[in-house]
């Protein structure tokens, strides 16, 4: 058990993950990364081998996030909301977030760059 010390000075323990917990998020986040994609192509989304690809990328990045954030953030989450839940709610969540920021970002600032001075 090591400890991660604030600028305040006070310490928060923590379990240093090990590669055996990590292989488990990479699996748990690739699951859900094919259960997302499985559910969009049933429902009718057109799929191209880049977009397959990318929704596996950011499942597999905001599993990681999610692993690597969760030590800092267990205490103020119900004890239900286990590592493997929270890797694979990530997982399957976060990728539609990061579109909708996207998407959001595109239409705020694409102006911006198109207009003519």
């Amino acid at each position: 058990m090591s400890q991660l010390t604030f600028v305040g000075g006070s310490a928060m323990p923590f379990d240093k993950p090990g590669f055996l917990d990590l292989f488990g998020a990479f699996i748990v986040s690739i699951v859900s990364g094919v259960i997302s994609i499985s559910r969009r192509v049933v429902n009718g989304h057109d799929w191209s081998l880049m977009w397959v690809i990318s929704e596996f990328l950011t499942a597999i990045l905001c599993g990681y996030l999610m692993f690597t954030a969760y030590p800092h953030i267990s205490d103020s989450l119900p004890k239900w909301f286990t590592l493997p839940i929270a890797v694979a709610f990530s997982a399957h969540v976060g990728g539609k977030v990061f579109q909708e920021v996207e998407n959001e970002l595109v239409k705020r600032y694409t102006s911006i760059f198109h207009s003519k001075d």
